[in-house]
């Protein structure tokens, strides 16, 4: 576990059960908080947050719609709704919208929603790590396609050959913005 706490945003329009979580989460991972979809995404664009755990029925903006938009800024942040209400079509629309990691009901059971919120974060380190390995092995074959660049023909040039296939899909295993070097 790093030393530093995972940074959480809570997306609920009633204050009480924001201040309830607060109460049962703000020792164990650095806490945001929003009563609105609209806010949830100005917290997003000015803080890194790994887990983000959003109410569904809310004013203005659904839960699904939230970690719909949330996808597109904030891509890595591993996404969780929790509602009171069992409507399978959010349930539906949140996988396939919001891409969620899971789907919880309230009332929750306080230890069950820490074991899930450290599970997130389990999550998010392994492909935050996951980047980072292919990050690192995208950089190892530009370096290697570097130095055989003048190989000519032989065992080189298929090297510099496959080394590009290889870079190709490590690009796309990365993703469009992550590909590049010095991303």
């Amino acid at each position: 576990m790093t030393a530093s706490k995972h940074s959480i945003l809570l997306v609920d329009d009633e204050p009480e059960i924001l201040f309830s979580l607060r109460g049962l989460l703000r020792k164990e991972f650095e806490l945001y908080t929003a009563e609105s979809g609209a806010e949830a995404l100005e917290i997003l664009h000015r803080h890194p947050v790994h887990v983000i755990m959003t109410d569904q029925r809310m004013p203005q903006m659904t839960g699904v719609e939230l970690l719909r938009r949330a996808r597109g800024d904030c891509p890595q942040a591993i996404r969780l709704v929790f509602t009171g209400y069992a409507d399978i079509k959010a349930v539906i629309d949140a996988i396939n919208q919001g891409q969620i990691y899971r789907y919880l009901t309230k009332p929750w059971d306080p230890d069950e929603l820490v074991a899930v919120l450290h599970q997130a974060c389990d999550y998010y380190d392994r492909m935050a790590e996951r980047r980072r390995l292919l990050r690192d092995l995208r950089d190892h074959v530009v370096q290697c396609q570097a130095l055989l660049q003048g190989a000519g023909d032989g065992p080189g040039a298929q090297a510099v050959q496959t080394g590009s296939a290889l870079l190709e899909r490590l690009d796309r295993a990365l993703g469009p913005d992550q590909g590049t070097a010095g991303a």
